[in-house]
């Protein structure tokens, strides 16, 4: 037989541990509850300050949420946002990366991605995401057309503008954009008609001349390697010609090598004689390098300079 004072001991076991659990339970009901009070009081935040620009401020607010909910793909998509805004675009990218990982679908994340790919001149990528988003809506199909065309990909534009005008999609754009592919086939069909001695000499009564046409044309067809080796070659015999400079900071940026665009640019300002066209032009790309580089102040700093010169 069990003893009297052996239940009492048993129902003190039982009743504490009972307890206990009760509490624990509690504590955590109460510590989850403080958790999404905090998480909202963060998260409204940082909506606050997004709607006055305070962005670094909205970002602080995010990060806080992201401590308290590291896998909700909302504060992804929203931290993307703020530093977008910024013009920050590498540090953005990650962050639409990330909330389309969990919502591949998404067309609000998509579109900000491909806001990002577009602002960085990745035009690739900005194709694969366009090319998605033309899936969910037709809409952006004249979008990938025109990325299709910046890519000097007159083929496949015009097959996408055939298959708009079939369905009845944006007949007037269709029209205009047609007509756009045709004239700029035409024109590098013409360019790709000049001999290779046309194309690749230099006269000797205007070198100089010669060389900017070169790199002029490799501009026209985006071939912005090659418009960085001759522009390069150009600076190495000609060092003091400014617009040589400004070429090779274009290819460099379209390149999406600020750092080396930014100096290159920069040397070439010293070399300006009473061109205020030529001085806007490294002013512009010098904007574009620093907000690159994601340094706002200096981009606004030049940004400054053309506004002054107008």
């Amino acid at each position: 037989m069990i003893r009297k004072g052996c239940i009492k001991t048993i129902m003190l076991v039982v009743f504490t541990t009972t307890m206990f659990v009760n509490a624990q339970e509690t504590n955590a009901d109460i510590s989850h509850q403080a958790n999404e009070d905090a998480f909202q009081e963060f998260f409204y935040e940082s909506l606050k300050q997004k709607g006055i620009e305070n962005y670094d401020k909205a970002i602080t607010a995010l990060l806080e949420c992201k401590l308290l909910e590291p896998e909700n793909e909302v504060i992804d998509y929203e931290l993307g946002l703020n530093y977008m805004y910024q013009h920050k675009y590498v540090e953005a990218r990650p962050y639409f990366e990330k909330a389309i990982s969990k919502d591949a679908a998404n067309k609000w994340y998509l579109d900000a991605l491909l806001d990002c790919y577009k602002n960085q001149q990745n035009i690739e990528k900005a194709i694969e995401v366009a090319s998605t988003l033309a899936e969910q809506n037709s809409n952006y199909k004249i979008v990938l057309v025109d990325l299709y065309i910046e890519n000097k990909d007159y083929e496949k534009a015009m097959g996408l503008l055939d298959q708009m005008e079939a369905q009845g999609i944006s007949r007037s754009e269709v029209v205009q954009r047609k007509s756009k592919v045709v004239m700029l086939n035409n024109i590098n069909a013409l360019a790709d008609n000049y001999t290779a001695a046309e194309s690749k000499s230099v006269s000797i009564n205007n070198p100089i001349e010669d060389y900017k046409k070169q790199i002029l044309k490799q501009k026209q067809r985006t071939d912005f390697n090659e418009m960085l080796i001759v522009s390069s070659e150009a600076l190495d015999n000609y060092p003091t010609q400014p617009e040589f400079y400004y070429l090779k900071g274009v290819a460099l940026n379209k390149l999406q090598k600020f750092e080396m665009a930014k100096n290159v640019l920069e040397e070439g300002l010293g070399y300006l004689l009473d061109n205020k066209q030529l001085e806007n032009n490294i002013y512009n790309e010098l904007v574009f390098a620093y907000n690159g580089l994601n340094n706002v102040e200096k981009a606004k700093e030049y940004q400054q300079k053309i506004n002054s010169n107008n």
